[in-house]
């Protein structure tokens, strides 16, 4: 007799692997909330990360700094500069106090 097998169980269906970036990616636009008009914006995110930290003031109390609202501005260089240059790839995050 030579080698031979034979299999006779059933192959189950796998279930399809998500999108494990996709969920990072929209975990991320979440908190950033930056294609969200200022007066639609949730207190999530950075926009409740400001808002629990401001408003921020002086121990006499005289002045304070309060928190307005916040803008992600154009990013400098593409990511692919970048990367030819060994730099971060950022954009600048701008707030009004």
């Amino acid at each position: 007799m030579g080698d031979f097998r034979r299999n006779f169980g059933r192959v189950k269906k796998i279930q399809d692997i998500p999108n494990l970036i996709e969920i990072q990616t929209r975990s991320y636009e979440k908190f950033l909330q930056a294609d969200v008009p200022l007066a639609k914006r949730r207190n999530i995110g950075l926009q409740g990360a400001f808002k629990s930290v401001f408003p921020i003031s002086d121990f006499s109390g005289k002045c304070s700094l309060e928190f307005v609202s916040y803008k992600i501005g154009d990013v400098r260089y593409d990511m692919r500069e970048c990367i030819q240059k060994g730099m971060t790839y950022a954009a600048p995050l701008k707030i009004v106090v």
